[in-house]
């Protein structure tokens, strides 16, 4: 009886830990944001440093080779977003016209009807300005990110600097506990698979995504490509999001039949490569139920908004691999887990 107070009790305070530290983590959403992606970014750029190790190039300048990649791929990354921002508000004007026509003929042919529309209170529910506010409310949730850019590249800098130790340390840290090692390492593993995977997956998505729309002459279309390429690192929902302004778009610049195509083509993309593709081989290295890992971004994304997102897979498998490392907690692990077969 002794023993399964003492669970239930160790249990509740499991519980209750992990509660007061998702609150102090959404407090102190502003720090912890830019450390995670640090950490995130540090892990995925861990093999590129460790390539530049086996070319007989000593440390400091492997981790320094690594950061001038970051580097130089983010900033090209974000003067292209830049330059697809400009050229989208540049076209505000013309959408906003051809909206405006639309509901004019609406109002008229209506009209013949016997219903009285007024244009005015129309025109403040289709302004096509939403578009660019929707987009502008996404790029303004990363702003602590963005504005943290250079903390950023130093923690990932320090924390590639203590990698080369880092399997020293934690066998000095876990010398009674092997399992802790081993955990630890299949999860690095684990998740160099998953961001190799999905980045591989995105960057075909975008291109293909860039390809069809750029066949049909659709607007912007290496914009829609980025967001397509971006999302696509937020599970399940990801895709979908990324179709919409595209969609919107083609409504307002041909017609209905185009966004049809549109809405088809983002469809068939995010089919052949997200339900057919990605899960052959994500769902055998993350070790996640579908259910949890959807979940898992729901959850995520309440407590760290669209980074949260976008990391909800990685910080589970640590929640996880955490979770298993306990005796007491090991059953918590196991739900998270995908079907076991009897």
């Amino acid at each position: 009886m002794n023993d399964k107070n003492s669970k239930i009790y160790k249990t509740i305070l499991t519980i209750s830990g992990l509660i007061i530290i998702f609150a102090g983590l959404k407090i102190a959403d502003k720090i912890v944001i830019p450390f995670f992606l640090s950490m995130f970014i540090a892990l995925i750029s861990f093999p590129l440093l460790k390539f530049f190790q086996s070319k007989k190039i000593n440390t400091p300048l492997s981790v320094t080779l690594v950061l001038v990649t970051i580097m130089t791929v983010s900033l090209s990354i974000a003067a292209l977003i830049g330059t697809s921002l400009n050229s989208f508000r540049k076209s505000l004007p013309e959408y906003k016209e051809k909206i405006y026509s639309e509901v004019d003929k609406i109002s008229v042919v209506a009209e013949k009807y016997g219903v009285t529309v007024d244009s005015n209170f129309l025109y403040d529910y289709v302004d096509p300005t939403f578009i660019m506010q929707s987009v502008a409310n996404t790029i303004s949730a990363f702003g602590n990110v963005l504005t943290n850019y250079f903390l950023i590249l130093f923690i990932v800098m320090f924390t590639l600097l203590e990698a080369a130790g880092f399997s020293n340390k934690l066998k000095l840290a876990f010398k009674n506990s092997s399992k802790s090692i081993t955990n630890f390492h299949i999860f690095s593993e684990n998740m160099n698979k998953y961001i190799s995977i999905k980045t591989i997956v995105s960057i075909i998505t975008g291109l293909l995504i860039y390809v069809s729309l750029s066949f049909i002459s659709l607007d912007h279309a290496i914009m829609w490509a980025l967001i397509a390429f971006f999302l696509n690192y937020i599970p399940n929902i990801g895709s979908i999001i990324a179709s919409i302004p595209a969609i919107i778009i083609a409504l307002i610049q041909f017609n209905f039949y185009y966004a049809l195509l549109v809405a088809l083509i983002y469809l068939v993309i995010n089919i052949v490569m997200g339900s057919i593709i990605e899960p052959k081989y994500l769902g055998k290295e993350l070790g996640l139920s579908t259910l949890i890992i959807f979940l898992s971004l729901i959850f995520w994304g309440w407590l760290l908004g669209p980074v949260g997102m976008l990391l909800s897979v990685p910080l589970t498998m640590i929640m996880k691999i955490a979770l298993e490392s306990n005796d007491d907690t090991r059953w918590i692990s196991i739900l998270l887990g995908r079907n076991i077969k009897s």
